[in-house]
């Protein structure tokens, strides 16, 4: 198939052409579906829905720290092998302050895919399982607080480590 550019170039208006009628035409649109209307009525009430409720005041919806109680040490691990103060900041899993709340312990919180929550998991053999432990590293206490995140289905074990004063 050929084209003849020049006669295709001849057949577009040029901006200041006015149609042949004198107004300007209207575009024409397909009316959709009433299955595709109620389709995209419920996705926006829903996205609608999901926000209105995460600005709500309530349970687990605003990032905040679970206070809890911790040890001395983690008890029961004070002579095994890396659960010696001053051999990293926490020990156990990943550690870092990001995971903690303002006041020091691991961060509570939930959004759209994710959800934070502390864990009582320090402690071993007849010792009471608490979420956190004071570690000593390089002079500096911490407190070494145990917590999940969970996000879009994949849970992690992580340790608020926070400088105690």
């Amino acid at each position: 198939m050929t084209v003849d550019v020049d006669r295709y170039w001849a057949d577009v208006p040029s901006v200041e052409d006015e149609p042949d009628n004198g107004r300007r035409r209207s575009l024409t649109w397909s009316v959709p579906s009433r299955r595709t209307i109620f389709k995209t009525a419920g996705a926006l009430g829903g996205a609608l829905a999901l926000n209105v409720l995460s600005a709500l005041p309530g349970r687990n919806n605003a990032a905040q720290a679970a206070v809890g109680t911790e040890y001395t040490n983690c008890a029961g691990y004070d002579s095994a092998t890396g659960y010696n103060n001053n051999t990293k900041v926490c020990v156990g899993g990943t550690y870092s302050k990001s995971y903690c709340g303002a006041d020091g312990w691991f961060l509570r919180g939930s959004g759209t895919c994710w959800n934070s929550y502390a864990v009582a998991a320090c402690g071993a053999g007849s010792l009471t399982d608490r979420n956190a432990w004071r570690w000593t590293h390089s002079g500096t206490p911490y407190r070494c607080a145990d917590g999940y995140v969970a996000v879009c289905g994949g849970t992690n074990f992580y340790i608020c480590s926070w400088p105690r004063p």
